[in-house]
């Protein structure tokens, strides 16, 4: 027998593209590779790896500072490898974890926020909590956001890892099993077929309220399909008969979107606890109505409120957080940039009695000088986008000097520049818990509490 000699990775000081090297993972670092290092000292970054993974690696890209490759053998498993639940997992980027059991995905999880805590932030003796697990690391997504393919081979599903083709999904095991039905229903639906109907459809956005059971959905495509609406709503409905709506938007994502007609709802209802809360097609919302109960019970554990305070909220979205701090505040002002959620948090605030509060709809940084011209703030809350704070909001919020702050984060590694920030303008931060929303993913998100 021939023994087959693996292709030297290493030439002249070079790491060749192509050349392989094996490796021992020693942890996993924030966006979910696996990292090891190299004979010259520089760091390796490898995908679907895990912590005491022992991998051949082919080299894919080298930098001065770092070298990143692909596993293409595991010579030997770590004690934390599990089966990979899903089919498409390692094809479709949507998950990087669920190679790893989850208590690991929790311990890492931390690992990596102290990390970039000390990293980004250099930020010491921060008390970061044990992260809070959901009720179930599967079929815990209320919302999804597809992309959609017509012609001759049409496709719904998520991108590729890496890429922007697009990983045609019959089923995600991270999807709440209403929106499987969803999507097997557009899917397989006939005379006409949803991609008859729809040609021109870019992304399917699927959102379901988990204490209603109200399912809606939001389609981008061509002005011209609008008119089949109605038939989609009425053959869709007979499989789901949740759905309360389907939606024609116009724009991105990133591009302001807007409704431009529909059929039946264009908004869906959740309900947290005792409040209900409309939420629009273009409206920001959790990730479930679970996830949002849980950051609601942090927010308001870290808000303290006893009744008398003025409580100034920045990135409102459709009042999540605002109806109940408004119950518990005298005077609560939330502050959201999008028109549809902030239309739907000034409606939500009237339907859950809370006569003292108001939205105010505008760019925070637009916003937050008037607010802060307003007096004293006892609290801010505060739930920014992935990107965090701008430098702008940063240095005003330390200006303003509330006597607390409630950080919700959705980033680590923004949270933890964002946080060193405001603790240089003299904050100090009394407590970090992270709350596991996305398991089989790298994401974490984490309420930071801070005080003068």
């Amino acid at each position: 027998m021939r023994e087959t000699k693996t292709a030297p990775a290493e030439r002249a000081g070079r790491w060749r593209s192509g050349g392989r090297v094996r490796v021992t993972i020693e942890r996993l670092v924030f966006q979910g590779d696996g990292l090891s290092r190299l004979p010259d000292g520089r760091v390796i970054f490898v995908p679907m790896t895990a912590p005491g993974d022992e991998v051949e690696v082919r080299v894919k890209e080298d930098r001065r500072d770092f070298v990143r490759g692909t596993a293409v053998r595991t010579l030997a498993p770590s004690p934390i490898r599990t089966e990979p639940r899903c089919g498409y997992f390692g094809i479709c980027g949507g998950c990087q974890w669920q190679h790893v059991a989850y208590p690991a995905q929790l311990d890492w999880k931390r690992r990596i926020l102290e990390e970039l805590l000390a990293r980004v932030g250099k930020l010491g003796g921060v008390p970061v909590a044990t992260p809070i697990a959901p009720l179930t690391p599967w079929e815990y997504r209320a919302r999804a956001q597809l992309t959609v393919i017509g012609g001759a081979r049409p496709c719904v599903g998520f991108h590729r890892r890496e890429t922007n083709r697009v990983v045609d999904i019959d089923r995600c095991p991270l999807l709440d099993p209403c929106l499987n039905t969803l999507l097997r229903a557009m899917r397989y639906v006939k005379h006409p077929s949803f991609f008859s109907l729809f040609p021109g459809v870019r992304e399917a956005w699927v959102a379901l309220g988990t204490g209603t059971g109200e399912l809606l959905l939001s389609l981008f495509g061509r002005v011209q399909d609008r008119g089949a609406l109605r038939l989609l709503f009425h053959t869709l409905r007979s499989a789901a008969p949740g759905l309360q709506g389907v939606a024609s938007l116009e724009g991105g994502l990133r591009r302001s979107p807007r409704v431009v007609d529909w059929y039946g709802a264009r908004a869906l209802h959740e309900q947290i606890g005792d409040a209900r809360f409309r939420v629009g097609a273009t409206s920001f919302f959790q990730v479930s109505g679970l996830a949002a109960a849980g950051l609601t019970s942090l927010v308001l554990e870290g808000a303290a409120l006893t009744g008398t305070e003025r409580v100034l909220e920045l990135y409102s979205g459709v009042g999540t957080f605002s109806v109940p701090l408004a119950k518990r505040a005298r005077e609560l002002v939330g502050i959201e940039a999008n028109t549809g959620a902030a239309a739907d948090a000034d409606e939500n605030l009237r339907q859950n009695g809370c006569a003292g509060a108001r939205i105010v709809q505008a760019q925070v940084e637009q916003g937050l000088p008037g607010a802060a011209a307003e007096g004293t703030w006892d609290a801010v809350i505060l739930d920014p986008p992935r990107q965090g704070c701008s430098r702008a909001v940063l240095d005003l919020l330390a200006s303003m000097r509330a006597a607390r702050l409630v950080y919700v984060s959705c980033d680590p590694s923004t949270l933890a520049r964002d946080l060193a920030a405001l603790v240089g303008a003299g904050y100090r931060c009394t407590s970090l818990q992270p709350i596991d929303l996305f398991p089989q993913t790298f994401h974490l998100e984490c309420v930071a509490v801070l005080t003068r």
